[in-house]
């Protein structure tokens, strides 16, 4: 699936996907589910996560920038924080599918 559009607000964006389906995404969202191999580590068990979410709710939510990676995913770089991880397009449908599907 691929990721057509991308329109930011303050504290959440929302994602467009080639088969028109559209998600709004909180900053703190992405940032909990960040790819990169510093941040992957720490939600590999309840309370590495419990303290991730600390960690990462003491940080000022900043809109980011966002840089295209190649054809097939994006670079989120946060004001504080990590900024090291790609997100596929895959992942983020699967982070915003998700989202989606808890506020039901």
């Amino acid at each position: 699936m691929t990721l057509t559009d991308l329109h930011r607000h303050d504290e959440s964006c929302d994602m467009t996907f080639s088969d028109g389906t559209i998600y709004p995404v909180e900053y703190l969202n992405l940032r909990l589910n960040c790819p990169c191999a510093n941040c992957s580590p720490r939600r590999e068990n309840d309370q590495r996560m419990i303290e991730f979410q600390q960690e990462i709710a003491r940080l000022r939510m900043e809109k980011p920038s966002v840089e295209i990676v190649g054809h097939y995913g994006l670079k989120f770089l946060w004001p504080s924080g990590c900024s090291s991880g790609i997100f596929s397009f895959d992942l983020l449908r699967e982070i915003a599918s998700a989202g989606a599907a808890a506020d039901r």
